[in-house]
């Protein structure tokens, strides 16, 4: 067997068996766990829920966003956030344009049939730009000088 028809070999060997994973990801979008995910959420909050898979990994993300928060403590998002309190968390602040947070939350699963795969939980806050209660200000500021070198290829 030649060099080529060996690659070729490998090749067709290695697209049908990322066929065959990728038939399986749909499974993943009925897993008990990722319903059980779903339904922390309230009911009222599901209904404006996405989910959604990964395209190269094994991870499915639910997604709502919360506009029109008084702040980061009302009521609302805090009884989302309290369900998700065993989970892997992560945050991240925004402070150009209205006051936002994302709240990640990361969940590792196994099946048998699948593998493991990942739960992704986002919930994205956005504050009233008007709230009294929570606002963006400025606590400092810092210069940056930026040295870049300039570089080309000379050769003899």
């Amino acid at each position: 067997m030649s060099t080529f028809s060996k690659q070729v070999a490998t090749a067709k060997a290695n697209a049908i068996e990322t066929a065959k994973r990728m038939a399986l990801k749909p499974l993943l979008l009925k897993h008990p766990e990722v319903k059980a995910a779903f339904n922390l959420l309230p009911a009222k909050i599901r209904k404006d829920a996405t989910l959604s898979l990964s395209t190269y990994g094994n991870s499915v993300f639910i997604a709502v966003t919360m506009y029109d928060l008084d702040s980061f403590k009302d009521k609302q998002l805090t009884s989302i956030l309290e369900r998700f309190l065993e989970w892997n968390a992560t945050t991240n602040e925004y402070t150009s344009g209205l006051p936002n947070k994302d709240f990640r939350f990361d969940k590792q699963c196994r099946d048998d049939k699948v593998g493991d795969f990942e739960i992704n939980v986002g919930v994205y806050a956005y504050v009233k730009s008007d709230s009294p209660l929570c606002r963006i200000v400025v606590t400092g500021v810092t210069e940056e000088i930026v040295r870049k070198e300039v570089k080309q290829i000379v050769c003899a």
